[in-house]
């Protein structure tokens, strides 16, 4: 049985359109001169793809996982692809933390390096 894919929930019509909107109101005059334009300015979106970098991080993570799944990825939504990859970078988190505080008697190497500078 195939899962039907889930659309976007959050879609670049659905925030960069009326992200120009809104700073059209808050600054006119930057938009009196200029003519109307049916998509927004690269650089309103460049500089949203700088201040929220974690969306384009997901996006990338989330085609490695359709590459490495291959066709087993039309299965799964977006979204559990999403839940899966969270879960999986979790427990490799929290396993390696195990391993290390095991091998550097009951700290993280993290900790251990932080311990260091502050000596």
């Amino acid at each position: 049985m195939e899962i039907p894919r889930q659309e976007l929930l959050i879609s670049e019509d659905k925030y960069i359109n009326p992200l120009t909107t809104v700073l059209q109101e808050a600054t006119p005059q930057a938009y009196e001169h200029s003519p109307k334009r049916s998509k927004p300015q690269k650089s309103l979106r460049k500089s949203l793809d700088e201040l929220f970098p974690e969306q384009k991080h997901e996006d990338r993570s989330i085609q490695e996982a359709k590459r490495i799944l291959g066709r087993r990825a039309d299965k799964f939504t977006q979204e559990q692809l999403k839940d899966t990859i969270t879960e999986i970078k979790y427990l490799v988190s929290t396993w390696l933390d195990d391993f290390e505080r095991e091998l550097f008697e009951g700290q993280t190497l993290k900790e251990l390096l932080h311990e260091k500078e502050g000596v």
